[in-house]
């Protein structure tokens, strides 16, 4: 038979391995530890973090830190990059060992929601098939086992998944008929009332050019400024929303994670006063030799986050030769 004695030493042995699992899981996990990237995964620069406001190289205990105080944390990604998409569960991970945050994907468009609600009520879900849930084949993003590492940490701490992304329909409508297509309650609502500065504006223009390697007609430009304008301002609602008990996490691009005209330029007003902070997790180019030759800034030379992350970069065949056979140039 079993004493008080006994049952009380199982319970402080069972507990001290349950504390050192989770331990283990989030040192011996770490992934700048095994990068899945090999290309500049041996540069000096890979796995370092800068903070913009301490003007230095931080640990990720200290940039955890800082995060967990924020009531919105955005996290942008190079989408293909399997390194960015450990990184965002690695900081959901530790994030939600001191509070629980919901999670807003970018990469999840508001008519899924009914798909995703039902599926993570359904006894038995998990990572694993929550991508087949959302036809995720069938999206345009990378394959679901690389985004799968974020969905894994949602589930192991039980956190409020949301999507973040406006649906295809709404997307067609912005492109037709611009911000017009909303009413003014909507586009107050939204802070799309109030334009971007002139400088903002125009670089906002020329990062859509340079991201279509300068193959775009200038007539496209216009209405693809209106819809990332509007997809921002909804992935900023989105946050809004999903966080009013214990904040937020977004998951999506580095476009939109940018301070100076992203979600969090919508943020801030759609919610105004909250701690916002961002990081940006940054491929590693060929000819980086400081943080300066990586780190992305406004168009006044001021860093666009709070902090960057240098990782590996991810082969990926050539986008711009495959836009010129796209537009037949």
């Amino acid at each position: 038979m079993l004493t008080l004695r006994t049952l009380r030493t199982i319970a402080l042995l069972s507990a001290f391995t349950l504390a050192f699992a989770v331990n283990a899981h989030a040192e011996g996990g770490a992934p700048w530890r095994h990068w899945k990237n090999s290309t500049q995964a041996g540069h000096a620069l890979a796995g370092k973090i800068w903070s913009v406001r301490e003007k230095k190289f931080v640990t990720p205990r200290r940039l955890v830190n800082d995060l967990a105080k924020a009531a919105y944390v955005l996290i942008g990604e190079t989408h293909d990059n399997a390194d960015h998409h450990l990184l965002q569960a690695w900081l959901i991970d530790q994030i939600a060992a001191t509070r629980k945050p919901a999670v807003v994907m970018e990469m999840i468009g508001s008519e899924q929601s009914e798909a995703l609600d039902a599926y993570m009520a359904r006894s038995g879900a998990d990572a694993a098939g929550l991508g087949p849930a959302l036809d995720w084949a069938k999206s345009g993003w990378p394959e679901w086992p690389q985004y799968q590492p974020i969905a894994e940490a949602v589930f192991r701490a039980g956190l409020k998944l949301a999507p973040g992304n406006l649906s295809r329909a709404a997307t067609r409508s912005i492109s037709r008929r611009g911000l017009e297509f909303l009413d003014e309650v909507e586009r107050k609502r939204l802070s799309l009332d109030e334009a971007l500065a002139p400088k903002l504006g125009e670089a906002l223009n020329q990062d859509i050019r340079e991201s279509h390697c300068n193959l775009l007609p200038e007539t496209a430009l216009g209405p693809m400024t209106q819809v990332q304008r509007y997809r921002d301002a909804v992935l900023a609602s989105a946050l809004v929303r999903a966080g009013r008990e214990a904040g937020a996490i977004l998951i999506t691009g580095n476009g939109h994670a940018r301070a100076d005209r992203g979600v969090p330029w919508y943020l801030a007003r759609q919610d105004e006063g909250k701690k916002i902070s961002t990081v940006m997790l940054l491929e590693i180019t060929e000819d980086a030799k400081t943080v300066e030759d990586l780190i992305v800034s406004d168009p006044d030379g001021r860093p666009a986050a709070d902090y960057f992350w240098f990782t590996p970069r991810a082969e990926r065949e050539d986008q711009c030769e495959k836009l010129r056979k796209r537009f037949g140039k």
